[in-house]
């Protein structure tokens, strides 16, 4: 089993292309980085604001693909 995950630096979804975006968040414990996919700077922005208003942990990744 890996270790990371690879993610695109881009995608396309119904014709539109998105690109990735990196974001930072503080704790207790530290400076993190997390990735998301977005249309544009401004989009990301959105979608972090979104992401403050609604996240929920969902997991622990274990595993990636047919692993």
């Amino acid at each position: 089993m890996a270790d990371y995950i690879t993610l695109p630096l881009r995608t396309v979804v119904a014709g539109r292309k998105w690109h990735l975006y990196s974001y930072e968040y503080q704790s207790p414990d530290g400076v993190f980085v997390g990735y998301l996919h977005a249309l544009s700077m401004e989009h990301a922005a959105a979608l972090i604001g979104d992401m403050r208003a609604s996240a929920e942990l969902a997991g622990k990744m274990i595993s990636v693909g047919d692993e």
